[in-house]
Formats: structure tokens, C-alpha cells, sequence
């Protein structure tokens, strides 16, 4: 049986490291006012780049900013990657309305230590947005992203049958360490990410579920101008034109699992899509077998 790396043989992705002159002149930037928290492979890219095309939305410096998974998460480091209260004044007075700045991160959903630091650092105002994939699909594709990145070295059956063991103990560390990382609860996590209620649950508890639009992936990839104009005006602001909407961004190479694998994966999620329903309190899109 393969053994599983070790936790120096796979890093945490970095965070994005901001100039200087943004450290400096990061008390006349904004704080992020709305999170895109994930799920991962679950369309969030695109999703980010669709909302992102609204004027109303301010731009920041990095895609994924990171921070608030990071090992010194603070409101001056959240700032640094923002646009300027200048900005946001001078096209508050040219266009009107609302002016939004976002973050988009889709560890954040998984990271057990992000709600409470998002409440703390970004205010108990904030509005989430999250993306759900049907987890037996987003936990292959997020295999098949690691083998592509080189992190994973085994293949599918033995990564998951390898899991329990290189996540122990991983959670309650990262819970328990103010600095704490670890690329293994970053990339090895293929199950442990479609258990979504226990993740909703801790930002319900940050937050209330009243702060929180919960969309489907399947929705997005079947009308992603809609989705992502329900985002907008779930935030407030006016929808984009339909016009010259981009394609689907980062699809991966959409190859399915075999179907014995697939029935193996549904079967194991069913209850924690029931689970997510009763949350939810409305069914999901996702066959249980």
C-alpha cells in the first residue's frame, strides 16, 4: 500500500504578497464588504469572473487574496489587496449606487478557523456567497487538479483510502494554532470538502444564515449569466448586460468518474446530502446513487 507524504512534501499554496507601496497606503483601502467562499471545483472562478465585470464591483490586486486562511490573518492585510476609498468615492460620484469589494476564496469555506476570523477582521455585516457541486463529482475533480498540480502522487482509490490518515489531528490543529497551515488540509481533503452542512454550520454560527446565498454549481454551468446576476442583486448592485458574456471559465477537462466509482461516491455522500438539505430546508440537485 502506498504510504502518504509526509506534511513536508506538500506546502500550503501561498498567499498573494502585496507591494510595499499597498502595505502603505493600506488605511485609504477599503475592507472586503462580501465573501465568495467556494466550494472548490464548484465554478467559483468563473462565477468570480462573471460578477467581477459589474462596474459596481471594486477590482483588488489578487484572484484568490487568501488572508483570511492565512497564518497572520489582519484588517490591514486585507486591505492591502483592495481598491482605494478614493476610487469607490470618484465612481460613487460618476455612477451612482453601490459599490462592492469582494474576496473570493474557495479554501475559505473548508478552513475551520475562517468564519470566526472573517467576523472578527470584516464585521458581523458581511455577505457570503457560496457555490455547491455535487460533492461525488467535485471530490474527482479535485483529484484529477492535484495530479495535474503534481501535489498527488496516488491515484484515486488509494487517495481516499489514505485520507483519514493524512488528515488526522489536521483540523483541531489548525482550530488550536493561530499561525497554523497545512497542505494537507488544503489538498489531500477529496471527502472531507463535500461535507458541506458541518462547513455551512460554522458560518451559520458566525454569521446566521441570513448573510449566506447558497447556490448550486449545476444551476451555474446551466445559466451562468442568470447565476451570476442573481449574485449582483443579491449584493445590491445592477446586473451586467448580457452582451459579450464570456464562456465558462475553468472547466478542468470535465472527464467523469467510471461508474462504479461515481455510484461508490454518491452512495458515501447520500447522507450528507440529506443532512444539507435539512439545513437548507430544500432539497439538492444530486442523485444519491
Amino acid at each position: 500500500m502506498p504510504h502518504a507524504p509526509t506534511t513536508h512534501s506538500c506546502v500550503p499554496t501561498p498567499e498573494p504578497r502585496p507591494s510595499l507601496h499597498r502595505l502603505l497606503s493600506a488605511p485609504w483601502r477599503v475592507l472586503p464588504d462580501f465573501l465568495l467562499i467556494g466550494a472548490q471545483k464548484s465554478g467559483t472562478t468563473d462565477l468570480d469572473r462573471r460578477i467581477s465585470r459589474s462596474p459596481h464591483i471594486l477590482p483588488r490586486a489578487a484572484k484568490e487574496c487568501r488572508i483570511l486562511a492565512g497564518p497572520r490573518p489582519s484588517k490591514s492585510r486585507c486591505r492591502s489587496l483592495q481598491d482605494t476609498v478614493f476610487r469607490r468615492a470618484g465612481l460613487r460620484r460618476r455612477l451612482g449606487g453601490r459599490f462592492r469589494a469582494g474576496d473570493a476564496c474557495p479554501y475559505y469555506l473548508f478552513h475551520p478557523r475562517t468564519p470566526r476570523i472573517a467576523r472578527d477582521l470584516l464585521g458581523p455585516d458581511l455577505d457570503l456567497v457560496v457555490l455547491l457541486r455535487d460533492p461525488a463529482l467535485r471530490a474527482w475533480s479535485h483529484h484529477r487538479h492535484e495530479r495535474r498540480l503534481g501535489v498527488e502522487t496516488l491515484d484515486f482509490d488509494d487517495a481516499i483510502e489514505q485520507e483519514p490518515a493524512r488528515l488526522a489531528g489536521e483540523t483541531q490543529r489548525l482550530l488550536d494554532e493561530a499561525d497554523a497551515v497545512s497542505g494537507l488540509h488544503e489538498h489531500f481533503s477529496y471527502l472531507a470538502r463535500g461535507r458541506y452542512a458541518e462547513q455551512l454550520e460554522r458560518w451559520f454560527e458566525a454569521f446566521g444564515s441570513e448573510r449566506m446565498l447558497v447556490l448550486f454549481s449545476e444551476d451555474h454551468f446551466g445559466d451562468p449569466e442568470g447565476t451570476s446576476n442573481r449574485v449582483l442583486d443579491w449584493l445590491g448592485i445592477p446586473p451586467n448586460p448580457s452582451d459579450a458574456a464570456p464562456p465558462i471559465a475553468n472547466r478542468g477537462d470535465g472527464e467523469a468518474p467510471p461508474p462504479e466509482m461515481l455510484h461508490r461516491l454518491r452512495t458515501h455522500f447520500a447522507p450528507e446530502n440529506e443532512r444539507l438539505a435539512r439545513l437548507l430546508g430544500r432539497a439538492v440537485p444530486w442523485p444519491d446513487s
